[in-house]
C-alpha cells in the first residue's frame, strides 16, 4: 500500500473513530446536552451536572413551567409544588438547584431563563456558603454552565461533549442496566421538578436524637473557615438580578436558607452582619438563617450543610402564613433595611460555649401501688416492695431530687447533691397519696407525680365497667405539693389513650393520620396547655415538665412542647440520661428505669448505679 493510500486510510479511520465517539455521545448523552432523545434518562444527566442537564431538559419542556427557583443544593428543600400552591395564579415552578452554586451561576442562569422562557416569578434561594466564592470560571467540569447560559462559544461547548471520553457514556449505560435492581441509585434528581429525590432520606427515623446521631454522626462534621471574599460581588449580582426580573414584569423574592450550628462555626459573625445589612439595602427578604430555635437540633438537617424538606415546608408555611403548617417559635423573619441591624445582631450572635459540667441522672418511674391488683402487672408495685425500694435507694447513698431541680442545674442556678436520683410517678393514682407519699416523707425523699387531667379525683372510669384504679383529688394533690415532698406535673388532660385498631384514636400525644402539623400543634396546645393551666390554678406551682403518655413522642411533639415553655420531657425509654449544664436540650426525652414488682430492690439499685 502506498504511503498516500495509507495516510488516507489512517485519516479515514480517525474520522470514523471520531464519528463513532461523537455518535455514541449524542445517543447516550450522559450530560443531557443533546436533549437525551434516546434514553430519556434526565435524572442521571442532572446528577452528572444539573447546570447543563437542566438547560437541555428545559429547552424541550419549558412550556410546562412559568416560574423558577434558583439556588444551590440547599434550595432543593423548597418544594416547587408548594410554591405553586402558595403563589396560585396558575404558577408552575421548576427548581434550578445546582450543587456548589454561587451568585455568578445564579445570575447567568437567571438571565437565560428570563430571556428564553419569559417566567412570571423568580425565587432566589441563597445560603451562607456563597459568601466565600464567586467563580466566573468553573472549577470543575461537572459544575460548568451550559454555553447558552455562560455566553461562551457554543461551537467549542458542543464539540467538547461530542468528543467526550466514552467512559461517561459507558457509566450511564451501566447505570441504566443496574437501575432495574436499585432505581434510586442513579435517580437522585426528580427531573419533572428539578429537586433531589429524598424519599430515602426523609424516611429516616429522627424522633430519637441519640439514635439519629449514632447513625449520622459523620454527616455533621464541621467545615473549615469560609472567608467573606465574595460578599460585595454577591450583593452587586443580587441587585442586578432583582432589577432585571422586575424590568421584565416578573415577581422577585429572596429566601435565605436555614443553617445548622455546625455550619455557622465556619463564618465570622461580624461579616455576616455586614452581609445582611447590604442585602437588605437591595431587597426585603425572608430570612431563616443564623442561630435560631432549630439550628442546634441536627434532626432538622440531613448533614452539616443541608436542611430537611420538612423544614423547607415550615419556611414556606411561615412566608405564606399557612395555619396548617406548624412553625417553631422565633424561626423565620421578614428582613428589611429598617429592622436588619437588630435582627442580624440577634441571629448572628454566637452562643456561649456549653459548660463541660454534666451529670448522669437515673430516674425511677412508678405507677400504681397496690397489694391486690385485678391482675399481675409490671406497672403495679406492692406497698412493701415500694418501701423496700426506697429504703435501698437511701441506703445506697442516693439523694432524691425533683425533676425541676434538674432544670435549675442546667440553668446554672443550683448544684445537684452527690449521687442524685429522681423518683417519678405517672398518672396520679390515689395509691401514690396513700402509700407512696407517706414513705417518701418518712425517708426524707422527694418525687415528681405527673397527672392525667380528666381522671383527677375519680374512683370509676368515665366508661362504665372499664377497669380503673382510683386517682387522688385536687385537695390531696395540694397537700402533697405544699409539703415540698411532691411536685405535681403534666401528663396531659385527655391524651392518655391508644387503640391500634382504631386510627381515629390518638396514640398518646402522637399525630393522627392525615392531621396537619398546624392542627396537631393546636391540639397539643389545647389539651396540654389547658391541663397546665388547671394545675397552676389548683396548686400554684409552675408546670414545665411533661411526661409522655405511654412514652410515645416525636421530633415534632418535642419542638411544640419547647415552644409551649416546657423545659423537660420524660420518656419511657430505659436507661440513664446525661444532662449538661448550659444545654437545655439535654433535658428532653429523658430516660427512666421502671421500679416494677419483678425487679428486686438490690437489682434496681444496681441499675441506678449503671451496673
Amino acid at each position: 500500500m502506498s504511503l498516500r493510500k495509507w495516510l488516507i486510510a489512517f485519516v479515514a479511520s480517525l474520522g470514523l473513530a471520531a464519528a463513532v465517539v461523537a455518535g455514541f455521545n449524542i445517543v447516550v448523552d450522559p450530560f443531557g446536552v443533546f436533549g437525551d432523545k434516546v434514553l430519556k434518562w434526565h435524572s442521571y444527566n442532572m446528577v452528572n451536572n444539573p447546570r447543563v442537564a437542566k438547560i437541555g431538559y428545559l429547552d424541550q419542556y419549558h412550556e410546562r413551567y412559568n416560574s423558577y427557583i434558583i439556588g444551590g443544593s440547599k434550595s432543593s428543600s423548597i418544594s416547587p409544588e408548594l410554591l405553586n400552591k402558595y403563589y396560585g395564579d396558575d404558577a408552575k415552578f421548576y427548581s434550578m438547584l445546582m450543587y456548589g452554586g454561587d451568585f455568578h451561576d445564579y445570575e447567568k442562569t437567571l438571565y437565560y431563563l428570563m430571556d428564553e422562557y419569559k417566567p412570571k416569578n423568580i425565587v432566589v434561594h441563597m445560603s451562607l456558603q456563597e459568601i466565600s466564592h464567586f467563580n466566573e470560571k468553573a472549577t470543575d467540569f461537572k459544575q460548568s454552565l451550559h454555553a447558552k447560559v455562560s455566553g461562551e462559544s457554543k461551537f467549542s461547548f458542543y464539540l467538547d461533549y461530542l468528543k467526550l471520553n466514552p467512559s461517561y457514556g459507558y457509566s450511564k449505560l451501566e447505570g441504566y442496566a443496574k437501575r432495574a435492581v436499585d432505581s434510586f441509585e442513579y435517580s437522585q434528581f426528580i427531573p419533572e421538578t428539578g429537586v433531589y429525590n429524598k424519599v430515602k432520606r426523609d424516611a429516616e427515623k429522627v424522633d430519637d436524637l441519640e439514635a439519629y446521631m449514632q447513625a449520622n454522626k459523620s454527616a455533621f462534621a464541621p467545615f473549615g473557615k469560609l472567608e467573606a471574599s465574595a460578599l460585595d460581588k454577591n450583593v452587586e449580582a443580587l441587585s442586578r438580578m432583582k432589577a432585571y426580573v422586575e424590568s421584565h414584569g416578573a415577581t422577585f423574592r429572596l429566601i435565605t436558607g436555614a443553617t445548622s450550628e455546625q455550619e455557622l462555626l465556619s463564618y465570622d459573625m461580624e461579616e455576616l452582619k455586614t452581609y445582611w445589612t447590604k442585602l437588605a439595602d437591595v431587597t426585603d427578604f425572608w430570612d431563616f438563617s443564623g442561630y435560631t430555635t432549630i439550628s442546634g437540633d441536627p434532626r432538622y438537617f440531613y448533614d452539616t450543610m443541608h436542611y430537611r424538606n420538612t423544614l423547607g415546608s415550615m419556611m414556606l408555611g411561615y412566608i405564606f402564613q399557612d395555619d396548617s403548617v406548624y412553625v417553631p417559635s422565633e424561626f423565620g423573619h421578614y428582613t428589611t433595611k429598617d429592622n436588619v441591624a437588630e435582627h442580624a445582631a440577634a441571629v448572628f450572635e454566637r452562643p456561649e460555649a456549653l459548660s463541660k459540667d454534666a451529670i448522669d441522672i437515673p430516674i425511677l418511674v412508678y405507677h400504681h401501688i397496690d397489694d391486690d391488683p385485678y391482675e399481675p402487672n409490671s406497672l403495679i408495685t406492692p406497698p412493701a416492695k415500694f418501701r423496700s425500694d426506697m429504703e435501698a435507694v437511701k441506703a445506697a447513698g442516693f439523694n432524691a431530687v425533683l425533676i425541676t431541680d434538674l432544670i435549675d442545674y442546667v440553668d446554672g442556678k443550683k448544684e445537684l447533691p452527690d449521687n442524685p436520683v429522681a423518683i417519678t410517678f405517672d398518672d396520679g393514682y390515689l395509691s401514690n397519696y396513700e402509700y407512696g407519699y407517706p414513705v417518701l416523707k418518712e425517708l426524707g425523699l422527694h418525687a415528681t407525680i405527673s397527672i392525667i387531667g380528666w381522671s383527677v379525683g375519680r374512683d370509676e372510669h368515665r366508661i362504665p365497667g372499664k377497669q380503673f384504679y382510683p386517682h387522688f383529688t385536687w385537695k390531696q394533690a395540694k397537700e402533697m405539693q405544699v409539703s415540698g415532698v411532691i411536685d405535681i406535673q403534666n401528663h396531659s388532660y385527655d391524651m392518655h389513650e391508644s387503640n391500634p385498631d382504631d386510627p381515629s384514636v390518638r396514640s398518646g400525644v402522637l399525630q393522627l393520620p392525615g392531621e396537619s402539623n398546624g392542627d396537631y400543634a393546636r391540639a397539643l396546645l389545647s389539651d396540654i396547655g389547658g391541663m397546665a393551666d388547671s394545675i397552676e390554678q389548683q396548686l400554684g406551682n409552675t408546670v414545665n415538665v411533661f411526661t409522655y403518655p405511654f412514652g410515645y413522642y416525636s421530633h415534632l411533639s418535642e419542638q411544640i412542647l419547647k415552644d409551649m415553655g416546657y423545659r423537660v420531657t420524660l420518656s419511657t425509654k430505659s436507661g440513664i440520661s446525661r444532662i449538661i449544664k448550659g444545654d437545655p436540650d439535654s433535658l428532653f426525652a429523658l430516660k427512666r428505669i421502671n421500679g416494677g414488682p419483678e425487679v428486686p430492690s438490690e437489682t434496681l439499685v444496681a441499675r441506678l448505679q449503671g451496673k
